[in-house]
């Protein structure tokens, strides 16, 4: 996405002279159990775990209040890469917890799984080393892209960084309404958004952020009756759904090109029109994520939904 208020954000926090930090807190739950956190002053040294993590923060030009990274699972985006080559890479995975320490951290921040005991450090542990912890609402049941604007201010309070944080939001509400402008009054596209399985499909279900992404880009999630993020459906139900398009979820060890070739001979699927007529659109975990990268999904998703009609 561009930027452009990111500068204008820059000279107003310069000029705003001395003042007091005020102190922020915030909640989240982790392994069902809901935290409480109060930071009492803005984060210098921040350590991300997730992919999208590194970028919301890179994208609020917080690289120099960072000191590592972890669990980079796409290229950096473009606009972002001269600041993440700035920052210390961790690990590809989760850092140990050795590691972590090292580079004492006053802040963490990533996928719910890092603060897993089992995995990295749990919650009660790291504040008791001096590292305020921070899950961001958007990766909870029924998020929107409202509530990664919500985030976005969040950490802008959290970092003092408001004005900042201002102008990333204003530029996601413009990709939003820009996608709202191609659709115009046309019906929305019938999307079937397939994440993975064979026996049985793993689909974008109707309670998290990828399904309020594909609405916002002008779809209709034919599984959007089902609940959470994602969510096991029925091959016959697809047929039901009659898909003019297939949104495909690439990650992981399995090519996206794979799993286009095995809706192309899956007996279920073969004969649906959008896969006759090689109606697929692609799109990374990444991109159905919160962070910087919905601008550009949107564009992308509205363009290929609205080319079918």
């Amino acid at each position: 996405m561009k930027l452009k208020g990111i500068a204008v954000g820059l000279l107003l926090t310069l000029a705003g002279g001395v003042y007091a930090y005020e102190p922020v807190t915030v909640d989240f739950n982790v392994g069902g159990k809901r935290y409480e956190v109060t930071f009492e002053e803005a984060p210098k040294r921040a350590v991300t775990t997730s992919h999208f993590m590194t970028e919301m923060l890179l994208s609020l030009g917080l690289e120099d209040s960072m000191v590592g990274t972890s669990w980079a699972d796409n290229e950096i985006l473009p606009d972002l890469k001269e600041a993440y080559d700035r920052v210390p890479v961790l690990s590809e995975r989760y850092p140990s917890k050795e590691v972590l320490y090292s580079v004492e951290p006053d802040f963490i921040s990533g996928w719910h799984s890092s603060l897993d005991p089992k995995r990295l450090a749990g919650v009660e542990e790291l504040m008791g080393n001096g590292i305020n912890p921070y899950i961001i609402s958007s990766l909870e049941g029924g998020a929107t892209i409202e509530r990664v604007y919500e985030d976005y201010m969040t950490l802008g309070r959290i970092f003092d960084i408001e004005e900042r944080s201002q102008a990333v939001v204003a530029d996601l509400k413009e990709a939003v309404d820009k996608a709202e402008r191609t659709r115009g009054s046309r019906d929305r596209v019938r999307v079937f958004a397939y994440d993975s399985g064979r026996e049985a499909p793993l689909v974008v279900a109707g309670g998290g952020l990828g399904n309020d992404i594909i609405t916002k880009a002008g779809g209709e999630n034919i599984f959007a009756d089902l609940k959470g993020n994602y969510a096991t459906a029925s091959w016959e139900s697809i047929l039901d759904g009659d898909p003019e398009v297939i949104l495909i979820v690439d990650y992981g060890s399995e090519a996206y090109e794979e799993k286009i070739d095995f809706l192309r001979k899956n007996e279920f699927t073969r004969e649906l029109e959008a896969v006759k007529n090689n109606r697929f659109v692609v799109v990374s975990l990444a991109e159905i994520s919160p962070g910087p990268r919905i601008a550009g999904v949107l564009e992308h998703m509205s363009k290929e939904f609205f080319e079918v009609r």
